[in-house]
């Protein structure tokens, strides 16, 4: 004597198992407003690093500052090219002066600092070749 078989398609029997996993899956994570209020302290509190990269290190900060640094910081680029664009005549004009001055403490700077970038250790790359001619 033979049991008789039932042949369920494939395509009918899986849209039925991933639904009944999905409501298990949803049920087990609890109540929507729950999982969505612990996802976002997650990401807010979470540690980065100065590149905004998740970071267990001690001089880690949360998320949500970073971000908040970083865009005070693009708006106040942001602010001060566009008071520099706008006042860039009156700009060359009050350094063209300083720098028309006989004994300008700007020029001295800049010089000082070209003279010192030129002649700093880290620059000078020294060349000595040495030929032994055994005659």
């Amino acid at each position: 004597m033979s049991n008789p078989t039932l042949q369920i398609p494939k395509d009918i029997i899986e849209p039925i198992i991933q639904a009944e996993i999905t409501r298990s899956i949803v049920e087990a994570m609890g109540p929507k407003q729950a999982v969505m209020q612990h996802a976002i302290s997650t990401i807010l509190n979470m540690n980065v690093d100065s590149d905004g990269k998740p970071s267990n290190y001690g001089n880690s900060r949360p998320w949500i500052d970073w971000v908040i640094g970083a865009e005070i910081k693009a708006a106040a680029t942001a602010a001060i090219k566009e008071h520099l664009a706008a006042h860039g005549d009156a700009i060359k004009k009050q350094l063209a002066a300083e720098m028309a001055k006989k004994n300008s403490p700007l020029v001295k700077q800049l010089v000082e600092g070209m003279v010192g970038a030129m002649t700093h250790p880290d620059v000078l790359r020294w060349r000595l070749n040495v030929t032994f001619d055994p005659k």
